[in-house]
């Protein structure tokens, strides 16, 4: 481990009077005195980033148009226009599933790729286990990467440690290394970095001359199907930060793709077409309008990216080592998993649409496939699916007291039970008088009941219980009340969503 952490200090001073020489002429500063340059500099961790880094930051002359990329799930009816509107559109990127290609599909992209003006600058890219060939352009089937791991729930470090032990053991000289890209953007640049210097590390030790080169592809992790326009968002955060993390190559992939890949798709769809375009079009603008793409190193010299590179690096290679000596870290990657899931069911982690903000209008109608990759939101989707074919209880939140002060409590209430689009009624003014509100309880029919009232009132409603007819009874509140099933903040969404699913999922 010692000769780890050397290499890594190694880099670090390599690169120190290269960043303090860039910082001051950014910053303009000609006559800086020692004391103010240490005091400045102090405490910083050097930048660590690609080998291939040049010594200053600045625009190159000519564009990459290698990063403008798109990605095909589906193939359908389309392809051959799709295809040639993307040629057109200057991609030279594709991604393709293998498993959606057999001879015939192939020989029809190849046929409409090779008609490219310089075929020899496209490259391909297929994902899965089918590999493919052609003399036209160049077709990359072997992309290491940490699938197992991430597939399974497992987090950055357990990627990271499956790649690096996959690129011992390969005898590539060209390395094709594939790290996935979700939501957490920072995380994103410094797993890029991290898997730059693993790397250069490996091939450095075992004497290997080769050339590595980093593939960033689309995480499904943190993406939903319900409010799939957020994808768009995701998408761009994943794409955005590669750039910026300095990957070779980028994949864009549209807003729809969870549709494609876990359901039957009806390619005449408004979202089948307009989904492809918009992953293709982020590059463009992320790569060009925002400079993202032709710019060498946005990131160069961040303390917290190359403090958080440093850890990855180090605790990466610590689970590597692991693996190589045959131990089974599965333990560690469902634990993983599980924290995962629980910060979503319990909403400490938002996901827009899923366990927050939802939109109660939204209808998919769809059956879902069985896949082979960890997605959190999946558990929330499937109940509201299952909600979907089944009669929808309505939901009336009985306020008592004063409306604004309850204010908080009611549209938290009604996230709530919205999440399974459940129409949840709200009269938009509460009650005041104790025995109106009861007979107003006597009155309602709703299948579903809220109490929402404050703490300092509750003791009173108690007595009133009894007088609601429908045994789902809920309350607003950590208030322990008889036959009432509390509602608050930080408690695990899931469970009580589930137990409505239950007692009305069979119900037409």
């Amino acid at each position: 481990m010692n000769s780890v952490q050397s290499f890594f200090e190694n880099k670090f001073k390599e690169n120190m009077s290269e960043w303090e020489s860039t910082l001051l002429k950014e910053l303009k500063i000609t006559d800086l005195g020692n004391k103010t340059k240490k005091e400045m500099i102090n405490g910083q961790l050097w930048p660590t980033l690609s080998t291939s880094r040049l010594s200053q930051i600045h625009v190159t002359p000519e564009l990459n148009w290698k990063k403008a990329s798109t990605t095909y799930i589906k193939l359908l009816a389309d392809l051959e226009s799709s295809l040639a509107e993307d040629l057109n559109a200057g991609v030279k990127n594709f991604f393709f599933l293998s498993h959606e290609l057999d001879k015939t599909k192939w020989q029809m992209i190849e046929s409409i790729l090779s008609t490219y003006h310089t075929p020899s600058e496209i490259e391909v890219f297929i994902l899965g286990q089918h590999k493919f060939s052609s003399q036209s352009f160049k077709v990359i089937n072997s992309i290491i990467t940490g699938y197992e791991s991430h597939a399974a729930g497992g987090d950055a470090i357990h990627e990271l440690a499956l790649i690096a032990k996959k690129v011992i053991e390969s005898d590539e000289n060209e390395l094709f290394v594939g790290v996935y890209v979700d939501c957490a953007f920072f995380q994103n640049i410094a797993k890029i970095r991290a898997i730059r210097l693993i790397t250069s590390k490996i091939l450095e030790d075992s004497g290997r001359e080769g050339r590595v080169r980093v593939v960033a592809l689309t995480s499904f992790e943190g993406w939903t199907l319900f409010e799939r326009y957020s994808n768009m968002l995701r998408n761009e955060t994943g794409v955005a930060s590669a750039y910026i993390a300095g990957a070779d190559h980028i994949q864009s992939t549209g807003y729809n793709a969870l549709f494609e890949l876990e359901s039957e798709v009806d390619s005449s769809d408004e979202h089948f077409l307009r989904s492809r375009r918009m992953a293709r079009n982020t590059t463009h603008i992320l790569a060009l309008e925002s400079m993202l793409g032709i710019v060498q190193d946005a990131a160069f010299g961040s303390y917290h990216l190359e403090n958080l590179t440093n850890y990855l690096c180090e605790e990466s290679w610590k689970v590597m080592q692991r693996l190589l000596s045959g131990e089974d870290v599965s333990p560690e990657i469902n634990k993983a998993k599980e924290k995962k899931l629980q910060m979503i069911k319990t909403r400490k982690r938002i996901l827009s649409g899923i366990n927050d903000y939802p939109d109660t209008k939204e209808v998919l109608g769809i059956e879902l496939k069985k896949t082979n990759f960890f997605r959190p939101s999946r558990v929330f989707e499937e109940l509201r699916l299952q909600m979907e074919k089944s009669k929808k209880p309505k939901v009336f939140i009985a306020l008592f007291g004063d409306y604004a002060g309850l204010n908080a409590r009611l549209n938290f209430v009604k996230n709530y039970f919205e999440l399974l689009g459940l129409e949840v009624i709200d009269r938009g003014t509460s009650e005041f008088d104790f025995e109106k509100f009861k007979k107003d309880l006597t009155l309602r029919h709703e299948e579903i009941m809220v109490l929402c009232a404050s703490d300092e009132h509750y003791p009173m409603i108690q007595e009133a219980v009894p007088l609601i007819k429908t045994k789902n009874r809920f309350l607003a509140g950590k208030y322990e009340m008889n036959s009432c099933r509390n509602l608050f903040v930080g408690q695990n969404i899931f469970e009580n969503l589930q137990e409505i699913v239950k007692t009305f999922g069979g119900l037409k």
